[in-house]
């Protein structure tokens, strides 16, 4: 099916987020409801950043000790997570005193220390506490659907929408977008957007669009990391205006994350032109247009 888009729309939309702009700051929101993050099942305390980094996987963890203790059993072949803690180690050190004796005095230190936990989903015989939601009955956008999956089966993209998440991102390396479900947000138009914004990073690849020079070791927050946020964000508004998903509320919450941005590039408006040139050739990429 070939994919047409109006001549003059992205500068159409492009114009119209300035207009936006102009009108004063807006407080971005994020878009979707998270999860209840991932946590220790009795204690039911968040695990440390550090923690979730080396967990991995969201959701709830429990020790092998905890689980027998409430007549559950690890399923086969599963595999267990770890987690550190600092623990206070003492012993006994000479310290020699002015006038030539010695003392024996307790000396503490921390000592870093790690045990085993299992995901509850890889468990038997125990129930999760989080509380069940029910399902937001969002009706998915036909034609937005056609233009993700259509570049996602013709790019070979890594594309995660089917499991509750409390992050969106795109990595470079392992070439997979990951977003939270439909079913998580409150309109279905800041699905799409945050989709498209996704979708839009992983044209940065040098066999798509070529940016990976300017951001695949931008550090987060600095100029280059900004900028192609800039594009993204403009890339995924362009996508919901071509597609149908555009809501008032959706394209608010778009200019306000523009808006964030902009002010880590000391407010500079002509990096909007910048971004938009970028933004556009991705999005004509995703759209099947002018690939070369």
């Amino acid at each position: 099916m070939e994919t047409k888009v109006k001549k003059n729309v992205y500068q159409m939309v492009t114009e119209r987020v300035m207009e936006q702009m102009k009108q004063g700051i807006i407080p971005w929101h994020k878009p979707w409801t998270g999860t209840q993050g991932t946590i220790n099942y009795v204690t039911r305390r968040p695990y440390s950043m550090l923690n979730q980094i080396l967990l991995g996987r969201e959701g709830e963890w429990i020790t092998y000790k905890q689980l027998k203790e409430r007549g559950g059993q690890i399923k086969k072949g599963a595999k267990a997570g770890f987690v550190v803690f600092y623990s206070p180690y003492s012993y006994e050190k000479e310290v020699q005193q002015e006038d030539g004796t010695t003392i024996t005095e307790i000396k503490t230190m921390p000592v870093l220390k790690y045990y085993n936990v299992f995901h509850i989903d890889d468990c038997t015989g125990i129930e999760s506490k989080n509380e069940s939601k029910p399902a937001k009955e969002l009706k998915p956008v036909e034609r937005a659907e056609e233009i993700i999956n259509n570049y996602v089966t013709r790019e070979g993209l890594r594309f995660q929408n089917d499991k509750e998440s409390d992050r969106a991102c795109y990595s470079p390396i392992t070439d997979r977008v990951i977003v939270p479900m439909l079913s998580q947000y409150d309109i279905v138009e800041e699905y799409y957007s945050t989709t498209f914004h996704e979708l839009t990073h992983s044209t940065m690849l040098k066999n798509r669009c070529d940016r990976t020079n300017d951001n695949i070791l931008a550090a987060f927050g600095g100029d280059d990391y900004s900028r192609e946020e800039l594009v993204a964000e403009l890339g995924a508004t362009y996508l919901c205006t071509e597609s149908g998903p555009d809501s008032k509320k959706a394209f608010k919450n778009s200019v306000a994350y523009l808006q964030g941005w902009l002010r880590a590039l000391a407010n500079d408006e002509k990096m909007i032109v910048w971004a938009a040139s970028r933004a556009e050739k991705a999005a004509r990429y995703i759209l099947g247009e002018n690939q070369k």
